[in-house]
């Protein structure tokens, strides 16, 4: 099984669904940039129907799209997209 974090995100935002193994490589993926963020130089941008159908602003990253539908799916105490908002705001990784 070949998993593209971009892929994923597109199939959930289609479908709201996704296995365990998937969820399980979109924790593995967003764990591994917050542990990086200060290495990052920039992320990705998601298209616009991505992030809004995610209620992201417009022009955010693929990542922070990861971590809304970690949210969405698995919710913690702290969201996930609160701590990788406030790394991107951090390390000035926004657009």
């Amino acid at each position: 099984m070949n998993l593209e974090l971009t892929e994923l995100i597109e199939d959930f935002v289609e479908t709201g669904l996704l296995s365990k193994i998937e969820l399980d490589f979109l924790e593995a993926e967003l764990w591994e940039t917050i542990q990086h963020a200060k290495e990052l130089t920039s992320l990705s941008m998601a298209p616009t129907n991505i992030t809004k159908r995610l209620d992201l602003e417009n022009g955010s990253s693929w990542q922070l799209c990861c971590a809304a539908v970690l949210d969405a799916t698995r919710p913690v105490k702290e969201s996930r997209r609160v701590e990788l908002s406030k790394l991107i705001e951090n390390y000035s990784l926004g657009s």
